[in-house]
């Protein structure tokens, strides 16, 4: 019987097994995600020239429309793999054009042990993988295999070198060595053996664990908060620097999407404040606290980290890294992989390629994303904006940075939601970002569900939204600010069963989040339970009373339960707290105060906020849609109608919530108010 030949291809430390889709370096496999392996190879087949982007996407993604953006993403983490990211010697990269696989590779032929029975039809050299391809895509006529020798071809980057199987690092079985009639016994003995030794192990395992527990019940921890990490000394650049470093090990920890990890927003209360981890963790109900100490001098860096038990303060690990500061990415994966370990996290291939993963391999480009985002949770005027120029610093300095992108996306939607810009303005720029984002990372959970907020609250279209959002959610299970907007989209449907149980999803993976809490109690407004709304915000207050979303929520729940009294304080206490009531505030909390004082029949006061607001519309965005909830408080419907058709000709935000928003109800049945609804796609 003739055999079978098989193909490897070895360059410097590694070699590529076609035939097993496997990377090995020094012997050890190398996790790759099957598009990144895919790439490799038709580098590797066309090693020494150059490969255009059209035909790598067209070979690796056939028949597909994929942004080059993808092809990006793989590059990278080849790089990764190669452990060489920056100037790898193994990838070139060819501006505007492609790129090139510069190490000498050799082809490497081999016949493995007892090949498979082929039918006498079919008997001759079999190739486990195809030939390399010339430039036009097919086989050079010198490398298709033959029946006789193979032969070296000097003038080819790719040498074929015939190898006997003995010198591969594959495994040979004793049974091999046998004679075949007692290979039945050995064999036989081998799976006694086996079944014992593995029942043995199964029972030590089963006595230190509790009466049922299951593999994956054996983790040390299902969820886990990272407080940012402390900095000794004066510096204030490396209170960013530890923020970053631990939103890096969250997100690194959050991607595996085995555990329930809180957020870096969640965490953001801990900045710069002495607080006890154990402590912390009961606040932020998990299971475990990684907490960090971060001291630098120029260029050296030392990290000392700890991963505490909640339960009973207990440290499980810790350790101490020194290095220098431009090595600060292999610090956040040690850190991120030893976490892992610790607390027996046991990942596939795929999974700790994820943990390992780089959104961006520039230093500068990561602490503005990082300064970004510690302004942006701010949520106030000033905050958004000075988040909104780290973003797109960090964009400047590194144009394939994913989460910047979408850092620039999120700052745009709640610039347009927080009536700051005009919507025509801010969420066109948001889709812009979010896509952009996309184009790098098509499984990108944030920039998945901005899309769905613009989705959301400009397009008014509820399908998509959803559609959105489930995508990120798929990506990432546990994203709250995913479920929280989810929510809202069902709520508005009317679907109040299931939007409830999203933000009660929501309010489980981040509960001290004011936003999510929130939610539970604005859902139930809107379906018309007031009561079980004033309930949920109220609850939502005692956690932060100086949120003013929350006192704007319970200001409206009140005026549909006839407590304007009530509600004008909540509205006024909204206003007080969003700028200290200056004209940067939020113009739907004022518009309210001017709502409450026309339902308690004080239309003076009513008018003066109509008017204060009407002058101010000249100067800056004030949203058509408040100056209409004054009116319907005056009752004057003409112009609630007027000021209606404004705001949906201007895109407002809350036009998403006009079918079913509370304050509207008695103009309903209106043939002007039925036919603006048609334009609400929910």
């Amino acid at each position: 019987m003739d055999n079978v030949v098989c193909y490897l291809y070895e360059f410097g430390r590694f070699r590529l097994d076609p035939g097993e889709r496997l990377l090995l370096r020094d012997g050890h496999s190398v996790p790759l995600a099957p598009k990144a392996f895919d790439v490799l190879m038709v580098l590797v087949q066309h090693s020494g020239r150059l490969v255009e982007k059209k035909e790598l996407l067209e070979a690796v993604w056939p028949h597909s429309f994929v942004e080059e953006g993808n092809l990006s993403v793989m590059v990278h983490a080849l790089r990764k793999a190669f452990g060489s990211e920056i100037g790898d010697p193994h990838i070139e990269t060819v501006s505007k054009r492609g790129y090139r696989f510069a190490t000498e590779v050799k082809l490497v032929e081999y016949v493995p042990f007892e090949p498979p029975r082929v039918r006498a039809s079919e008997r001759g050299r079999i190739s486990s993988v195809p030939p390399r391809m010339d430039a036009a895509g097919s086989a050079a006529a010198s490398e298709l295999p033959s029946n006789g020798p193979s032969d070296t071809h000097s003038s080819d980057p790719v040498s074929s070198n015939r190898i006997e199987p003995s010198s591969l690092p594959l495994p040979i079985s004793p049974a091999q060595n046998l004679p075949k009639r007692n290979r039945s016994l050995f064999l036989a003995l081998a799976s006694v053996l086996l079944l014992i030794f593995a029942t043995f192990f199964y029972l030590r395992l089963a006595s230190h664990s509790e009466p049922g527990a299951s593999a994956s019940q054996l983790m040390l921890a299902h969820s886990i908060a990272v407080l940012p990490f402390t900095a000794i000394g004066d510096n204030s650049n490396d209170m960013y620097l530890g923020l970053g470093i631990s939103d890096a090990v969250t997100t690194k920890l959050g991607n595996t999407r085995k555990l329930v990890i809180r957020p870096t927003s969640a965490m953001a209360k801990y900045v710069g404040a002495a607080h006890d981890p154990a402590a912390a963790g009961r606040e932020q109900k998990v299971d475990a606290v990684l907490d960090g100490r971060i001291q630098r001098s120029g260029d050296l860096i030392r990290l000392t980290v700890q991963l505490i038990r909640v339960s009973d303060g207990s440290q499980i690990w810790g350790d101490t890294y020194d290095g220098k500061y431009t090595n600060i990415f292999a610090v956040e994966d040690s850190v991120s992989e030893q976490v892992a370990r610790s607390i027996r996290l046991e990942l596939s291939g795929i999974e700790q390629m994820r943990l390992t993963q780089r959104p961006t391999e520039n230093s500068e480009a990561s602490q503005a994303y990082v300064k970004g985002r510690y302004f942006w949770n701010k949520r106030t005027t000033e905050g958004l904006n000075k988040g909104l120029e780290y973003f797109q610093e960090a964009v400047a300095l590194d144009p394939t940075y994913a989460q910047a992108y979408v850092g620039m996306a999120d700052s745009y939607a709640l610039l347009g939601l927080y009536t700051v810009m005009p919507p025509k303005i801010a969420f066109p720029k948001a889709k812009e970002a979010a896509n952009k984002a996309l184009n790098i990372d098509p499984e990108l959970a944030d920039a998945h569900a901005t899309l769905g907020f613009v989705d959301f609250y400009y397009d008014w279209n509820g399908p998509a939204a959803e559609n959105e959002y489930r995508r990120a959610l798929r990506s990432n299970p546990n994203y709250a600010m995913a479920h929280t907007w989810y929510s809202l989209s069902l709520g508005v449907m009317g679907r109040f069963d299931e939007a409830i149980s999203e933000a009660k999803r929501a309010e489980v993976a981040d509960p001290l989040s004011l936003t999510t809490s929130s939610n539970i109690g604005f859902i139930s407004y809107l379906e018309g339970q007031n009561d079980k709304a004033i309930e949920y915000l109220k609850k939502t207050i005692e956690i932060d009373p100086n949120f003013p979303r929350v006192h704007f929520r319970l200001g409206n729940a009140y005026l549909q339960k006839g407590l304007n009294q009530l509600a004008l304080a909540e509205f006024q206490k909204a206003v007080q707290l969003s700028s200290g009531g200056e004209d940067n505030g939020d113009q739907y909390y004022e518009a309210a105060v001017g709502e409450a004082y026309a339902l308690l029949g004080n239309s003076v006061e009513a008018r003066k906020v109509l008017d204060l607001l009407l002058e101010r519309s000249k100067t800056r965005y004030v949203p058509a849609y408040a100056i209409a909830l004054i009116y319907a408080g005056l009752g004057e419907r003409e112009r609630v109608f007027e000021w209606l058709q404004k705001a949906s000709d201007e895109r407002s935000t809350s036009m998403a919530y006009l079918k079913m928003d509370p304050a509207l109800r008695t103009f309903r049945s209106d043939p002007r108010f039925i036919a603006m609804a048609r334009a609400i796609h929910f």
